[in-house]
């Protein structure tokens, strides 16, 4: 089972149970952007996407892995509701997600998480 399978996603409201894939345009009607700033954000790898597009479509035709969605979502928490979130998190989590970061390719995107880790612990 997956870190994001273990974790309990916060928010109902915007979560999809019982899916696999998500669709662009469904993500932004639930949390309330344009399907061009998805776009954006899978551009700029903040989102990640599966390009289902054939190979004579003009087209994109997007696809988000669910654990993908959640996980943007989660990443983008703000302020003490985070801070909390990460602080409750049960000790073998945080142990698999500190393992996660160490196989990050992105020395600066791993400098930042732990930065967030150790911020959220603290506090």
């Amino acid at each position: 089972m997956s870190t994001a399978e273990q974790l309990a996603f916060p928010f109902a409201s915007l979560d999809f149970p019982g899916r696999t894939t998500l669709g662009l345009g469904e993500i932004a009607k639930r949390i309330g952007c344009s399907v061009d700033h998805l776009l954006n954000e899978v551009e700029h790898g903040a989102l990640c996407g599966i390009d289902l597009k054939g190979a004579k479509a003009t087209l994109r035709f997007i696809r988000v892995p669910v654990e993908a969605y959640r996980a943007y979502v989660l990443q983008r928490m703000t302020g003490e509701f985070r801070r909390n979130f990460i602080r409750d998190l049960p000790a073998h989590v945080k142990r698999e997600l500190r393992r996660e970061m160490i196989g990050a390719s992105d020395k600066a995107e791993l400098r930042e998480m732990i930065t967030e880790i150790k911020g959220a612990l603290t506090a």
